[in-house]
């Protein structure tokens, strides 16, 4: 298994900004969430939802309030998601130190 990217910079095809219009974000920096996060992740996905949780995941790692990372295009939510699951589903073996 190759090692994880443990950060990417995601261009949006859609601009989001808040409901002021004083910020306004055309990428989103994401890197690899901590133990909390993820747990704040599952919390939240028992609570409300895959969608919601994610959202959530989201805004905790880029500081983008929530009201705004859910503004995103779905392509660009998508392109987030994509990256985060690597670490979700993220699973160690023997090859790269694992069990």
């Amino acid at each position: 298994m190759s090692a994880l990217e443990r950060s990417k910079i995601i261009s949006l095809v859609k601009p989001i900004a808040d409901n002021a219009g004083k910020q306004t974000w055309e990428q989103l920096e994401l890197n690899e969430p901590t133990l909390l996060q993820v747990q704040q992740f599952y919390d939240e996905q028992n609570k409300k939802g895959a969608l919601s949780a994610m959202g959530l995941l989201i805004t905790l790692l880029t500081g983008v309030p929530r009201e705004v990372v859910n503004k995103l295009a779905f392509t660009d939510y998508r392109d987030c998601e994509a990256f985060l699951l690597g670490f979700l589903n993220y699973s160690p073996t023997t090859e790269n130190g694992g069990m």
